[in-house]
């Protein structure tokens, strides 16, 4: 059996590069947890949308045969106008239109968030697949280093008093050094998330000023072209305040510090005042609702704005923390490595033990 001095000597040069990879790689270990637990989340969120676009889909079909049996009846349409009710009928199969685009709209918005979550879902496995290699990788070389040591170093070494304090004090800075990484990754994701709904918020408040500027050409004879782009102004309006919304309910997911963003009513009209009985009262009506909603979008933006802000602080001190526990971590291993060494000088030396 070989003395330990030749045994020492043979491993110096494989624990030295053992040690190197392990710290190379020891961020991948907090970085996957919260991977996995971000992947979950649009799991979930997937599952929901998948509901919600089926359920629409089946509201969207319904409309679609209302609007077109009023639409392809003849028949209807000439009893309506042989008993002097013609515009009762033409009132009708307005409302049954509307209520189709409507339910295609709703649907359109629906696809897009759902779109637009299974897309990061993707992109959030394809992170997380390179991340398991990168723990993978750590925990094989980490396997080798602790057959390498146990080889060496198995179990209290009385003879080495300072190395078993070292190891034990390198051991609890890794615990504190994942940690810390774990909560500020966890708030890197939330800012992150509500820098996205500060943009979509900044998009909605743009577009309430354009369906503004359409109202106001509506109230002065603008016609039907205003007031379609006016509507489709809200509409976009409405998309951006609902995916703000969600990034804000993800954000809330990955820190609990994050509070929750205002409700929001973006008013879209209604068939009744703004196209049966259009007139400059009932676009004033709607222009003053319009800008009651842009007050409720530009508040919730103010409030997007403090929720980021708040996130950043967070992030900043948790940062501040991880290159803390970083440094310790780096300063244990360096402690631990040069105990070891002394060790392994001691045994080529020939010294007994301490």
């Amino acid at each position: 059996m070989a003395s330990i001095e030749t045994r020492i000597q043979q491993a110096a040069a494989k624990n030295k590069e053992l040690l190197r990879v392990i710290a190379d790689t020891e961020h991948a270990v907090p970085s996957l947890a919260q991977q996995n637990r971000f992947i979950a989340e649009l799991e979930a969120g997937v599952q929901v949308s998948d509901k919600r676009v089926q359920a629409i889909d089946r509201k969207r079909k319904k409309e679609f045969y209302e609007h077109e049996k009023y639409r392809d009846s003849v028949l209807k349409r000439f009893a309506y106008k042989a008993t002097g009710k013609k515009e009762k009928f033409e009132a009708r199969a307005q409302k049954e239109e509307t209520e189709y685009f409507e339910a295609l709209q709703e649907e359109h918005r629906e696809s897009e968030m759902n779109k637009n979550l299974k897309e990061q879902l993707q992109a959030a496995r394809r992170a997380g697949r390179d991340l398991e290699k990168e723990v993978e990788r750590h925990n094989q070389m980490q396997q080798e280093l602790d057959k390498l040591y146990d080889a060496l170093f198995a179990g209290p070494t009385p003879g080495f008093p300072e190395e078993d304090d070292r190891e034990q004090a390198t051991n609890r800075a890794i615990s504190a050094y994942q940690d810390a990484r774990s909560r500020a990754e966890a708030e890197f994701h939330a800012v992150r998330l509500l820098g996205e709904g500060q943009e979509r918020m900044r998009s909605a408040l743009a577009a309430m000023d354009e369906a503004l500027s359409h109202s106001r050409r509506d109230m002065f004879g603008g016609g039907s072209m205003s007031d379609m782009m006016e509507r489709n102004a809200l509409h976009r309006a409405e998309m951006d305040v609902a995916g703000a919304r969600m990034a804000n309910i993800q954000a809330q997911r990955m820190s609990p510090q994050v509070g929750m963003l205002p409700n929001v009513e973006i008013s879209q009209g209604s068939l009744m005042s703004d196209v049966l009985f259009d007139n400059i009262f009932t676009d004033m009506a709607f222009h003053d609702r319009i800008k009651a909603s842009r007050e409720q979008v530009e508040r919730a933006a103010r409030a997007m704005d403090e929720l980021a802000a708040g996130a950043m602080a967070r992030h900043r001190e948790l940062h501040h923390e991880f290159e803390m526990r970083e440094a310790e971590l780096q300063s244990a291993r360096a402690a631990l490595q040069k105990a070891r060494e002394r060790a392994f000088e001691r045994v080529e030396r020939g010294e007994g033990r301490s």
